[in-house]
């Protein structure tokens, strides 16, 4: 029988991976040890990589991502060893760390679980390689702070076990899921990972029935490890938080009654809420941050104006008289610069010419709000003149900031969602841009399931599948996502458009046979056709969100009528419409199932649907959505409602 089974559980960690597989390779000396890797579909070619790399390695990839407890379920049922440890990918193993841990283990046959002591990436010693039970006290107490008063004291700090010195070896309640040894016979009395558990808590929930159950969990010191700390799971930000005290919840749910739950979960509920404020906080700042950057780097040059006025004149012709309507007049001109679209991406076509006229915008609002200001609030109009001046070098240097913060515009990442157009379309990528851009490309296939041969095309890897898109985003950092005309349907299009929208990302449609894109302007013969008003854009789905609710209350103002005349669907679908769930017009045969309404392509079939709909998605205005609606109201088509009519 196998001395230790190794488990891996991988995600998107390539570098990582092979890394600690490397160091698992070094710890192997005089132990019988298997290992496995379970893969939950990554798409920067992980599999791939132990395959090559590591061919003496188990593999088992999961064509989904099942989550932390069932993928390491899956390994543990097919291994052979006497001992298991469940292994992060982000992890460095000393060359002796698992003959050490053997040798402990087979000393103490009461021995179900143990971990050792974990460092980071700087040598910073990680305090949960030991924990106690996250009781309502010990875990308030890491909550509120005061574990960090008395970082030694067992009732402060029985979070992290505070009472265990760093390198002393002791039983304690709780291992980290990073480096988790056990004894098989003890996971067979007690079970395997509980798999209500998806990622986070399922250590801590194992631990405590290793302990229910007889038997002992040990902080061995007599090793140690390094761990990149959350470099397996940091790029999911909130969500992986929310995940985090989910299975907290859970973990008191199970385990906890009366009191101690009710108290467990009070808490817990207000840390999902106090994280999820400051999250939006941080997601209002990343949006919003150049306008505020902007507006305070005005009014410091406007301090400063009046402060060499103050100085050389001995007066200053702004404050303390006209300050307000000054700070009044920068904020006008930086809500000036935002309705002109000076706040978007530099590197968009015409970004450089929309960031002059969105100036210019800005700089007459300015004007025409001084020049309503009532007699008694004038000030020097010099001051007036030179605001303008003075916010357009402030704005042009926080945009050179950002421009140089978000990535050279000459070396471009694309993803190309295609199947046999893949070689077209790089190609005419590569000839659009020419010499003067580097690109780099990564392809995603746009069928349902993999092929049977894989085509292949030089300097453009494979990394997943199209439902993969989000990940291959954030992993591959992806400038813009480039769709295939030929290859993908236009409602999985349509589909994705929202996502990568809200990620920022450019979307562009290839038509490598040289096709046509319907539009407001007419049919394109452009290879390359973009998204400029598709509905994916923030700022556009906005003004159909407007739309919606102002016909939602002229609805309302004729609801009377509305029912006389038995248009009585319209009034009980404006509920919905109000609440976000639906949309007076839908797009049609592109199946977005959250949002019923008027069929824009009613009376069309095949491809004239799908390119009706597809020009509404791309190329959106509510004149459109306007014309709809009224020929509905002439003709007495029914809205549409949970998608039957």
């Amino acid at each position: 029988m196998t001395d230790l089974s190794v488990i891996i559980v991988s995600y998107n960690v390539r570098a990582f991976l092979e890394q600690c597989l490397v160091s698992v390779e070094r710890a192997m000396n005089d132990v019988d040890v298997d290992v496995w890797v379970v893969d939950n579909r990554s798409v920067d070619g992980s599999v791939d990589m132990v395959r090559e790399r590591f061919p003496w390695v188990h593999v088992i990839a999961n064509q989904d991502n099942v989550g932390f407890s069932v993928a390491n379920n899956q390994a543990i049922r097919a291994c052979a060893g006497r001992h298991v440890l469940l292994l992060n990918p982000d992890t460095v193993v000393g060359e002796d760390t698992f003959q050490t841990c053997l040798a402990h283990a087979d000393a103490h046959p009461k021995l179900g679980g143990m971990g050792v002591p974990m460092y980071d990436g700087t040598g910073k010693y990680l305090p949960e390689s030991k924990r106690g039970l996250p009781a309502p006290w010990p875990a308030f107490c890491r909550m509120s702070g005061l574990h960090r008063l008395a970082p030694k004291s067992r009732r402060f700090n029985a979070y992290y076990a505070g009472h265990v010195g760093e390198h002393e070896t002791a039983p304690v309640d709780i291992l980290s899921g990073a480096y988790m040894w056990m004894r098989k016979e003890a996971l067979d009395e007690v079970g395997l990972l509980d798999e209500q558990f998806f990622m986070y808590g399922e250590d801590i929930d194992l631990s405590w029935r290793l302990v229910e159950g007889g038997w002992e969990n040990h902080y061995f010191a007599g090793t140690r490890i390094i761990h990149y700390k959350g470099e397996s799971t940091k790029k999911g930000s909130l969500n992986y938080v929310m995940v985090f005290y989910r299975a907290m919840l859970l973990f008191a749910a199970k385990h906890f009654e009366g009191s101690q739950a009710r108290a467990f979960s009070w808490m817990i509920r207000t840390a999902i809420y106090g994280r999820a404020a400051l999250a939006v906080l941080r997601r209002m700042l990343s949006r919003w941050g150049d306008m505020l950057r902007v507006a305070m780097g005005t009014l410091a040059v406007l301090g400063g104006v009046m402060a060499v006025s103050q100085v050389a004149l001995g007066k200053s012709f702004v404050w303390p008289d006209a300050g307000w309507q000054a700070a009044g007049l920068v904020a006008v001109q930086v809500l000036g610069m935002w309705a002109g679209g000076g706040y978007r991406d530099a590197r968009e076509r015409g970004g450089a010419s929309r960031h002059v006229l969105a100036w210019l915008l800005a700089s007459l609002m300015t004007l025409a709000a001084y020049s309503l200001f009532p007699e008694s609030w004038r000030f020097s109009r010099g001051v007036v003149l030179v605001l303008p001046v003075l916010h357009g070098l402030v704005h042009g240097l926080v945009l050179a900031r950002a421009l140089k913060r978000n990535g050279n515009p000459y070396h471009i990442r694309r993803l190309l969602v295609a199947q046999a157009d893949l070689g077209g379309m790089a190609e005419l990528l590569r000839r659009n841009e020419g010499e003067r851009v580097r690109l780099t490309m990564h392809a995603l296939w746009a069928g349902e399931s993999d092929p049977q041969e894989w085509p292949q095309l030089q300097g453009v890897p494979w990394v997943g599948r199209i439902r993969d898109v989000e990940e291959a985003v954030q992993i591959h950092n992806v400038d813009e996502v480039v769709f295939s005309g030929k290859d993908v349907r236009t409602e999985s299009i349509v589909a994705a458009l929202p996502m990568l929208g809200r990620m920022g990302l450019k979307c562009r449609i290839a038509w490598t046979d040289v096709g046509d894109v319907m539009s407001s302007g007419g049919a394109s013969r452009e290879a390359f056709v973009a998204f400029q008003r598709g509905l994916h854009r923030p700022e556009v789905a906005r003004t159909k969100r407007v739309f919606d609710l102002v016909l939602v209350f002229l609805v309302w103002s004729m609801a009377p009528v509305m029912w006389f005349t038995g248009r009585g669907d319209w009034v009980r679908f404006s509920m919905r419409v109000l609440r976000g769930k639906g949309t007076w017009v839908r797009p049609g045969n592109l199946q977005v199932p959250e949002r019923h309404g008027l069929d824009l392509t009613e009376g069309l079939k095949g491809r004239a649907a799908d390119r009706k709909a597809f020009t509404h998605a791309q190329d959106y205005h509510w004149r459109k959505d306007l014309a709809v609606v009224a020929d509905a109201l002439i003709s007495r088509r029914a809205i549409i409602s949970h998608g039957h009519h």
